[in-house]
C-alpha cells in the first residue's frame, strides 16, 4: 500500500467517472459518511450534483435506478443512464464496481459476507444481463485478519464446495479470502475482465489503517465511498 490515493484501474475514463475514498480523500470533509440509516443524502462534490446512498442491508437486494432518488434499500445498485451515481459504503466489506467494455450501465454492489451467501454477485450479473462484463473490486479486509466462525463456512459452501479453498483454519477460527471468493464467483458467473484488490492492487482496510477505516479495527462509525456513473 502506498500513500497515493486509490484509483480503479479498470481502464473505462473514457466511458465512466469513478471514485473510490480513502481517509485522506478531500472530500471527506464535504461528506458524513457515518453508517446512519436516517441520514442517507449527501453532497458528492466529486461528480458536481446531489445523489443519494441506498440503505444497505447486507441483503442480495438489487435495484435498478434511471435517476439520482432516495429512500432506497439494498446492496446492489445499477443504472443505464448518464449522470446516475451509483454507490455503497463500506468499512471492511468488499465493494465492487460493476460495468462493460462499452461502459453501458454501471453498478455498485457490497459485498459482505452474507450478501455474497445470499448470491448477490449472481443476481446483480443476471438482472443487468449484459456482456462484456468488466468489475473493479476495492479495498476490503484481507484473509489475514478476516476470522469468522463455522457459520461463514457453511454458507460458502451451499454456494460452491470449491470455495474451500479461500479458506484457512487456525486456533479454532476460520480465516476468509473475501478477494478470492468474490473474483472466484465474478468469473463463474461470466465476468470476463477483474482489476484491483488481489489482483491488479493490493489494499486491506485492517492493515493500512492510514488510509482506510476498519470496522473491525476500530469499531469506527465511519465509511469508505465506491461510487461510478455514466458520463454524460
Amino acid at each position: 500500500m502506498t500513500n497515493k490515493h486509490i484509483q480503479p484501474d479498470w481502464n473505462l475514463s473514457q466511458t465512466l467517472n469513478y471514485f473510490q475514498s480513502d481517509t485522506k480523500s478531500k472530500i471527506l470533509k464535504d461528506l458524513n459518511l457515518i453508517d446512519n440509516s436516517n441520514s442517507t443524502s449527501y453532497l458528492f462534490k466529486f461528480f458536481g450534483f446531489k445523489f443519494n446512498l441506498i440503505h444497505q442491508t447486507h441483503s442480495a437486494e438489487v435495484v435498478e435506478v434511471s435517476k439520482n432518488c432516495h429512500n432506497l434499500s439494498g446492496d446492489s445498485i445499477f443504472t443505464r443512464e448518464k449522470n446516475v451515481i451509483v454507490a455503497v459504503r463500506t468499512a471492511d466489506c468488499v465493494p465492487i464496481l460493476l460495468s462493460d467494455k462499452n461502459g453501458s450501465f454501471v453498478a455498485a454492489i457490497h459485498c459482505g459476507w452474507r450478501g455474497i451467501a445470499k448470491n448477490i454477485l449472481k443476481k446483480t450479473i443476471k438482472k443487468i444481463n449484459s456482456k462484456d462484463y468488466i468489475a473493479w473490486i476495492g479495498p476490503g479486509i484481507s484473509q489475514s485478519f478476516f476470522t469468522t466462525d463455522r457459520d461463514v463456512f457453511d454458507a460458502f459452501m451451499v454456494l460452491d464446495n470449491r470455495l474451500t479453498k479461500y479458506f484457512k483454519y487456525k486456533n479454532s477460527k476460520f480465516y476468509v479470502n473475501l478477494f478470492g471468493v468474490v473474483e472466484f464467483l465474478l468469473i463463474k458467473d461470466g465476468v470476463d475482465l477483474i482489476y484491483g484488490n488481489s489482483i491488479t492492487q493490493d489494499f486491506c482496510t485492517f492493515r493500512d489503517d492510514k488510509y482506510f477505516f476498519s470496522y473491525r479495527r476500530d469499531q469506527t462509525p465511519y465509511r469508505l465511498i465506491s461510487a461510478a456513473c455514466i458520463k454524460s
